[in-house]
């Protein structure tokens, strides 16, 4: 149909993605064909693995797997239906009731993603007569439910709290108001400042403050409970939000928090009421691997201390890195344009070093830069190889700092 070619001829970077993948260079939808290890596989061959969300190697762990195949053996492979109906599991009850104890909160509610977590819980609490404030940074699934409520919605500089001060300031007390920002910002690997975000929330009637702590769970604090943990504001901040996609190694999403918002979402949020619930598998490879989190949180302090050995390695070889209390590092490129940054992330992956290459909408229009993730399972020689072909990478393409 000429509505589509249309639309798709309408695209404005079209051109750049044709170019990009005539080239070879399109560094997007890659075919993985293995777990997502340290080292796994993408298009038939082997790969050092710094592009996976996968913190504490649990997508693979043997437990989690034993839980997904035995829920799977036991209720099928799908519900075939959403919460409301037929979709709410025992698994499902035993899940929340775990996150909200592992968290110290009243009750929990499971969705299908991470991000229809978000959508669901800000456009389900938020209206019209409302007001969503939003860090410019905040993630895309924040902003969308941002979007969806139909609040009027603020945003203010990353981390500005004297800029959100004056925000909220100048909103009618009376009316409602949601403040939503990421524990850990997924492009930048940095943290909000809770302890202050808390403070100031609390200090204006009708606020709350939303915690996505998608790239915080497993990572931050004593227990692995994020950024909430780490400044030491878990029983403060309003409501948090987590994904079971990365730390815990499934596909799902929870809100953590109050039980007048959650029995208000059960009832009122279509993200949650209308959409398909989570398969058994799942619900029950998360609830594992909470298990294991909760158990054994000596891992992210083993996490912790790959991160800081890997951030030594590239240092000592004087690669610039952004480091970040989370496990998200950030190269900032000599020249930081988009083609440069996907260009070095092709010329990483012929030398065997899989990462991601981060443009817009991810960052600013223009803007380029490299972002690797790391995990648990990185052994330290495999942090100095990947060390080491970063470093030739980068100075056979001019990309390393001027002395």
């Amino acid at each position: 149909m000429n509505f589509f070619r249309n639309r798709l001829e309408a695209y404005p970077r079209l051109e750049d993605y044709r170019l990009a993948k005539a080239a070879g260079y399109w560094p997007y939808y890659k075919t993985v064909e293995s777990a997502s290890r340290p080292r796994f596989t993408i298009e038939g061959a082997d790969y050092i693995n710094f592009g996976s969300n996968n913190y504490l190697s649990l997508s693979y762990h043997p437990k989690v797997i034993e839980a997904a195949q035995q829920a799977t053996a036991k209720y099928g492979t799908g519900v075939t239906g959403s919460r409301l109906l037929n979709g709410t599991l025992d698994l499902h009850r035993t899940l929340e009731a775990e996150l909200a104890e592992f968290y110290g909160r009243e009750a929990a509610l499971v969705f299908s993603t991470g991000y229809v977590a978000n959508v669901a819980t800000i456009g389900g609490l938020l209206n019209r007569h409302d007001y969503a404030v939003l860090d410019k940074d905040a993630h895309n699934s924040l902003l969308t439910g941002a979007q969806l409520s139909g609040a009027t919605m603020r945003r203010f500089g990353h981390n500005d709290l004297e800029r959100l001060a004056r925000i909220l300031d100048g909103l009618p007390p009376e009316r409602g108001k949601g403040v939503i920002v990421d524990g850990v910002y997924s492009m930048g690997g940095d943290t909000a400042p809770l302890d202050q975000l808390v403070e100031l929330c609390h200090a204006h009637p009708n606020t709350f403050l939303l915690d996505d702590e998608a790239h915080g769970l497993g990572v931050l604090g004593a227990r692995g409970r994020g950024a909430a943990e780490r400044y030491d504001v878990l029983a403060d901040v309003d409501l948090i939000t987590i994904t079971f996609s990365k730390t815990l190694g499934s596909c799902g999403g929870a809100l953590i928090g109050s039980p007048d918002a959650i029995e208000l979402l059960m009832l009122d949020a279509d993200p949650l009421i209308f959409t398909a619930s989570n398969t058994p598998g799942s619900v029950a490879a998360a609830l594992e691997a909470l298990r294991i989190l909760r158990d054994e949180p000596e891992i992210t302090t083993r996490l912790r201390a790959n991160v800081g050995l890997f951030i030594d390695l590239l240092t000592d070889r004087g690669v610039p890195v952004n480091p970040a209390e989370s496990a998200i590092l950030t190269i900032p490129l000599r020249r930081r344009d988009e083609v440069s940054a996907v260009v070095l992330a092709r010329e990483l992956l012929e030398a065997g070093v899989f990462v991601n290459p981060v443009v817009a909408p991810a960052v600013a229009q223009g803007l380029g830069l490299i972002r690797l993730s790391l995990m648990l399972d990185h052994t330290p020689a495999l942090l100095e190889e990947a060390a080491e072909v970063i470093f030739k990478v980068l100075n056979d393409n001019d990309q390393l700092p001027e002395e």
